[in-house]
């Protein structure tokens, strides 16, 4: 049975646009008619989910999202994604307030990388998502050991996802790729692009092999749980 993908969206909104395009990329369909169903509430206006994490603003993003799950739920979507990393801080309360599938690209992320027999990953995200440490958490219940960046390459980091992605700028790829090094120095034999902003990066520029877009990850993982195939593997 087929169900319609729900996007809790807008965070931020050239990441919502990208996730449509990954997923409707992703899909085997040989006609408009084969595609997944989908609605995508987009709302810009949710707070921000680092800042709110990391207690530098007071305005917590959690109702905002549940009340746009509630009301794709309502239109009929039986799964529900976000195109956000750091909103899966938020896993838990969103989880067990929705009757639809929220699916979890992080957990997912960390069952590919075991299956790739990884032993080591690196992790780049924001410092929300890295503070709440769902990724960590993640690998290291897949028995692969989490690599972070140091304060000076996540300060990085954070550069390249606000002031040049959100800001709508060109990415600093020289930046980009020595935070990847400096992680691959200590051991990690794969990097994670945690954070949707980095997988506009990864959409807009040649990055090379050894990373795992978490996002790519998610879109995959929505259409099968929307019974649906993919047309490649990850």
């Amino acid at each position: 049975m087929k169900k319609k993908l729900g996007i809790i969206g807008g965070l931020g909104p050239m990441a919502s646009a990208l996730f449509l395009q990954i997923l409707t990329a992703a899909t085997d369909a040989a006609c408009d008619q084969e595609h997944v169903e989908a609605l995508l509430y987009s709302r810009p206006q949710t707070p921000d989910r680092t800042a709110f994490l990391l207690g530098k603003s007071q305005e917590n993003p959690l109702p905002v999202m549940l009340d746009s799950g509630r009301k794709l739920e309502e239109m009929g979507c039986g799964v529900l994604v976000i195109p956000c990393m750091t909103a899966y801080g938020f896993y838990s309360q969103l989880k067990d307030a929705f009757h639809a599938q929220l699916i979890n690209p992080i957990e997912e992320s960390a069952r590919v990388l075991k299956e790739r027999g990884c032993k080591a990953v690196g992790i780049m995200a924001t410092d929300g998502t890295l503070q709440v440490g769902t990724f960590q958490q993640a690998l290291a219940a897949q028995g692969i050991r989490p690599v972070i960046p140091d304060r000076g390459n996540q300060q990085e980091v954070m550069s390249l996802i606000y002031d040049d992605v959100k800001s709508g700028k060109a990415a600093d790829m020289e930046r980009f790729h020595a935070v990847a090094h400096s992680m691959r120095a200590q051991g990690a034999e794969c990097v994670i692009l945690g954070c949707t902003e980095l997988s506009v990066i990864n959409d807009r520029h040649e990055i090379g092999p050894g990373f795992l877009d978490a996002m790519e990850v998610l879109a995959h993982r929505a259409i099968t749980a929307c019974g649906y195939q993919v047309n490649h593997l990850l």
